[in-house]
């Protein structure tokens, strides 16, 4: 088991099987290998994104891990999309503390209308370069609006495995989530796109979702891990605990190489203390100030801990 990660140090490329067994080394085992990799890519640097939750709840499709849904009896607060003048208000202050700012909406799809006020919005932002969405399933048309408007960086979550997904919903399919970032990508935009974990998903799961982001080359890959709210249907399930959590985290670094890998929802629920250790797990940024239905630590102190670390935010982070 040793010798494969000497391999992986000399730059090799690891198989789906190989990705497998990492998961019975050891923690400091793997963090030799992931924060080399990712100071090979990242160097000392270290990102804060955040986001707002422009339109909530009343969702129509039927993701079991998602508060939002219509399917799911929680308590979320639901209302609909917010004026474009709170969120240029509410992006603007928050791109003073974060380098990237995430407006995202409930529900597979956005009307045109909506999608028009949004640009027309994103035209006048004296930001829109370092605004992203995550609104959904997206035409041709309205990429290319988008596009046009400023907006540089389209999210859209996997969310898991091709082969376990049908076992989380199944309102849309996953080719479905496949092709609006293959078309994203092709209009030019960037992509965000990850996965949730702690759903039922297996090991091999997890390791499959990998590979097809690395088959999809995202510049970001978010990982989510699963909170239990009250009425969700997944709430029976155990929770993850942080060392597996910190090993998914190396593995995924392990596997993609190069891209920004995010730590998003769950964080500091199913991290507590080991928080910190996300970088050296390989990741190099993180979300703060909150989720789409829950709380977060506050970006001051997310912002603290990279100091405390002696990382860099990275360049295009506010003072």
């Amino acid at each position: 088991m040793e010798n494969l990660i000497l391999e992986i140090i000399n730059g090799k490329q690891i198989s789906k099987d190989e990705a497998l067994i990492l998961f019975d080394f050891e923690i400091d085992q793997l963090f030799l290998v992931s924060s080399k990799i990712r100071k090979k890519y990242k160097g000392n640097q270290a990102k804060v994104c955040s986001i707002i939750n422009a339109k909530s709840g009343q969702c129509g499709e039927n993701c079991k891990f998602c508060a939002q849904s219509v399917f799911n009896k929680t308590d979320v607060q639901s209302y609909p999309l917010i004026s474009t003048k709170q969120i240029e208000d509410i992006s603007t202050k928050a791109l003073e503390s974060v380098g990237c700012f995430g407006i995202v909406s409930s529900g597979n799809y956005l009307s045109d209308n909506e999608i028009e006020k949004l640009c027309e919005m994103f035209k006048k932002h004296k930001k829109v370069s370092h605004l992203s969405v995550s609104i959904g399933k997206i035409s041709d048309k309205n990429l290319i609006k988008l596009k046009k408007a400023g907006i540089k960086k389209i999210h859209h979550n996997l969310e898991t495995s091709e082969n376990f997904y049908p076992n989380i919903c199944s309102t849309h399919t996953y080719q479905e989530r496949v092709d609006t970032i293959k078309r994203a990508k092709k209009i030019g935009f960037k992509i965000c796109s990850g996965g949730i974990f702690g759903i039922g998903e297996s090991l091999n799961d997890r390791i499959n979702l990998a590979f097809t982001l690395k088959k999809l080359d995202p510049d970001s890959v978010p990982m989510n891990f699963f909170m239990h709210i009250n009425g969700l249907p997944l709430c029976h399930l155990p929770v993850i605990t942080p060392i597996e959590i910190l090993k998914t985290i190396a593995i995924f670094r392990i596997i993609l190489q190069s891209p920004d890998i995010m730590i998003c929802g769950g964080r500091e629920k199913q991290l507590r203390d080991l928080q910190s250790w996300i970088f050296q797990a390989g990741a190099n940024g993180m979300m703060s100030g909150g989720y789409l239905t829950s709380g977060g630590r506050s970006i001051a102190r997310d912002k603290q801990m990279i100091k405390d670390l002696e990382l860099e935010l990275d360049i295009d982070m506010r003072e």
